[in-house]
C-alpha cells in the first residue's frame, strides 16, 4: 500500500457558480475532514481499506473535536481496487470540529483483500510517496495540493496552456521550471517549511486566476 502524500486536513468549499473545491483547514464551523489517496502495490484486488487517523494542532498535540470529544477516527475506502491501481482523492467530510487542527496522521492501516485475507500497516511502516503527475505537471502546485487533479491545479494547467505557453517567453519560463522543480519537490516536498512557503502565492495566484476567468473545472493538457 502507497500513501500519495500525508493526509490532507480540510473541507469542501462551494465559491462562484457553484464550483466545490477541497481547501485546506477548518470550515467556517471549525468542521475539518480528510483526503486521502492510495495505490494498491500489492497483486491481490482490494476489497476494503480502513485507515486509523488522529487529527494535530500546530505545536503536534492532539486535538479531539469540540462536539464528543473524539480524536481517532476509522476512514473506508470501498472497493475493488485493482493491483497497481491508484484510488485518488478519497474525502471524508467533517471529521472533527476543532479550529486549531492542521494535520492528520494515519496509525494503521488494514487492508482486506477479495480472497479475503486482511493485511495491517502499522504507522512505522507506511510508505509515502508524492503524487503521481504526466510529464510536464504542475510539481510544485501537486505538492501543495496533494493531487495533479484538483481545482486549484486545474486553474493553474489552464493558465500554464492558454497563457504562458501562448508566448516564447511564457514557454522559456515553463521549460525552466520543468528542470528545476522535480528536484525540489523530490528533496522538500513533504517539509512543512516548504509547503508554507508555496501554498499562500499559490492560493493568491489561484484567486486571481479564478477572479479573471480561468476555470477550475477538470481539465486535460494540451500538448505544445
Amino acid at each position: 500500500m502507497i500513501v500519495y502524500g500525508q493526509p490532507n486536513p480540510g473541507h469542501i468549499e462551494i465559491v462562484d457558480g457553484g464550483i466545490k473545491r477541497w481547501t485546506a483547514g477548518p470550515d467556517t464551523a471549525g468542521g475539518v475532514g480528510v483526503l486521502i489517496s492510495i495505490k494498491n502495490d500489492s497483486e491481490k484486488t482490494i476489497k476494503y481499506v480502513i485507515f486509523e487517523v488522529i487529527p494535530y494542532n500546530a505545536v503536534n498535540d492532539v486535538a479531539p473535536s469540540s462536539i464528543g470529544g473524539e480524536t481517532n477516527k476509522w476512514l473506508k475506502i470501498t472497493g475493488p481496487i485493482n493491483p497497481g491501481a491508484n484510488n485518488m482523492n478519497s474525502i471524508w467530510e467533517s471529521q472533527w470540529y476543532n479550529f486549531s487542527i492542521c494535520t492528520v496522521k494515519i496509525v494503521q492501516i488494514d487492508v482486506i483483500y477479495m480472497d479475503g485475507s486482511m493485511e495491517t500497516i502499522r504507522e512505522k511502516d507506511i510508505h509515502y510517496e508524492q503524487p503521481p503527475q504526466p510529464a510536464g505537471g504542475c510539481y510544485v502546485a501537486t505538492a501543495v495540493y496533494r493531487s495533479y487533479d484538483c481545482p486549484q491545479v486545474w486553474t493553474l494547467r489552464r493558465f500554464r496552456d492558454d497563457t504562458l505557453a501562448e508566448h516564447w517567453y511564457g514557454r522559456a519560463f515553463v521549460r525552466l521550471y520543468y528542470a528545476v522543480s522535480p528536484t525540489l519537490v523530490r528533496w522538500f516536498g513533504e517539509a512543512e517549511w516548504f509547503q508554507k512557503l508555496w501554498r499562500g502565492p499559490l492560493d493568491r495566484m489561484v484567486e486571481k486566476l479564478q477572479a479573471k476567468g480561468v476555470e477550475s473545472t477538470p481539465y486535460e493538457d494540451k500538448l505544445w
